[in-house]
């Protein structure tokens, strides 16, 4: 089974995986300059959830109004993800606003930031570097003791076929 994986064929492999990381990357960054930096929420409250607590309105004001952003897009605490808090149920994610007209301070659920993503992915290419690169050390130590042992059960050969 390792016979199949030649370094010729394990080199070529490594080369398109670069290839295609590098196209997915421009290509992504090529989509987010042309689409431009439009920050819209995935998701929308419906009005059946709507109250009217004395700490917070929920309100849906920032999809037909202008609005101020007050703080941007923050990461939720895992106390606030766990008791599904207003904005950060869809992704983890909130921007306190301010709707421009009805001049109403609510929370919205944002998409998690570029660095953060970008931040992931070269992780994500880091982790997958590394177990490539020990996979490599581990087949080429693996084929060093083939090797000898190859050799070794030669030499027996031809030293038995000797006497």
């Amino acid at each position: 089974m390792f016979d199949f994986v030649t370094r010729r064929r394990l080199i070529f492999g490594l080369v398109a995986l670069f290839f295609v990381t590098i196209s997915v990357l421009f290509i992504a960054h090529l989509q987010s300059t042309v689409l431009g930096r439009v920050v819209t929420s995935y998701y929308s409250i419906s009005s059946s959830n709507i109250s009217t607590d004395k700490e917070q309105q929920i309100s849906t004001c920032y999809l037909t109004e202008p609005i101020d952003i007050i703080t941007y897009c923050q990461k939720c605490t895992s106390f606030e993800r766990r008791s599904k808090a207003i904005g950060c149920l869809p992704t983890g994610y909130r921007e306190f606003i301010v709707c421009s007209k009805s001049n109403i301070k609510t929370l919205r659920s944002c998409p998690i930031p570029i660095h953060i993503q970008k931040q992931n992915f070269w992780l994500f290419e880091g982790i997958i570097l590394s177990i490539g690169l020990l996979s490599i050390a581990s087949v080429q130590s693996r084929q060093k003791t083939l090797d000898k042992q190859m050799v070794e059960k030669i030499k027996k050969q031809i030293g038995e076929n000797d006497e």
